[in-house]
């Protein structure tokens, strides 16, 4: 992780609180039970990913593209956690924080050469792989459709992903050995349509959509966004329930830094991140 993306991500979140403690305790609380002034939801997250990267280099051209989880055994499975936070800051908008950190590693042994950067490895080379991807959500949605029972709206969301991948090699065929670090940090604009409804005075939905495809900064390409869940309202403070998430890249990124720190490479990412989380909800 960063230390700018990280002093960003949290003073984000600590404004987003400041400015909530800081509104009138009794102003616009007629939405309530269909939204909460703010919540804190934390999720136990049983996720899956399928990831292909090919990562080019000046000096070699082209590389080739790997899918991780096929070609180099890196578990597509995990349970991780998640964390949440949303302010309804008036009766139709609101802002939503989520936080995920997925971090991997695997080895292999591969049955083909592999251009990876600068490196060219070997046939039957032995290849250790660690894959960290910290993604941020961070969407604001306003809400011209407000009734007793169901409200939609539309906004604007980004999600920041930090993602680093260490791929070090070695051949007991030609006596060789390499290590190649590649890293980026790049915001995913998208369009955001939010639906809740109330089911009952306890039972609460959620779904959300998300699109775009965009050029920025050093990232061409589109990305979608779906959430969908629901919940249980135990009482004024607590909520739990279950939901799952769905998040889709497909962008050619340059500018990805080397383990100096330089824009050393281009890099052609196809990522799915789903998962199915249960989580307890502070309400206030």
């Amino acid at each position: 992780m960063s230390r700018q993306t990280s002093v960003w991500a949290v003073a984000t979140v600590f404004t987003a609180v400041l400015l909530a403690l800081a509104s009138p305790a009794a102003a616009q609380r007629d939405f309530e039970p269909l939204f909460d002034k703010y919540t804190l939801r934390l999720e136990g997250s049983a996720i899956g990913t399928s990831t292909e990267i090919r990562l080019d280099s000046e000096m070699l051209g082209q590389g080739t593209t790997i899918n991780f989880e096929d070609d180099l055994d890196l578990d597509g499975s995990d349970l991780i956690p998640s964390l949440t936070f949303e302010w309804q800051i008036a009766r139709r908008h609101k802002l939503g924080v989520r936080w995920q950190d997925i971090t991997r590693d695997s080895s292999a042994t591969v049955d083909r050469e592999i251009q990876w950067g600068d490196e060219i490895i070997p046939v039957n080379a032995d290849i250790q792989l660690r894959f960290d991807v910290t993604q941020y959500y961070v969407d604001y949605a306003y809400f011209p459709w407000v009734k007793e029972r169901w409200a939609a709206g539309f906004g604007l969301g980004a999600r920041v992903i930090e993602l680093s991948a260490t791929l070090a090699w070695q051949s007991e065929s030609t006596q060789g050995e390499g290590s190649t670090e590649a890293e980026g940090t790049g915001p995913l604009p998208y369009l955001y349509f939010e639906y809740r409804r109330l089911f009952s005075d306890h039972w609460r939905f959620r779904g959300g959509l998300g699109w775009l495809a965009v050029e920025i900064e050093d990232i061409d390409g589109s990305q979608y966004v779906a959430r969908a869940d629901i919940e249980y309202l135990m009482g004024r403070h607590w909520g739990f329930g279950g939901g799952l998430n769905y998040a889709v890249i497909d962008v050619d990124w340059a500018g990805l830094k080397n383990e100096a720190g330089e824009a050393a490479y281009t890099g052609a990412i196809e990522m799915d991140v789903y998962d199915v989380s249960l989580f307890v909800r502070l309400r206030f």
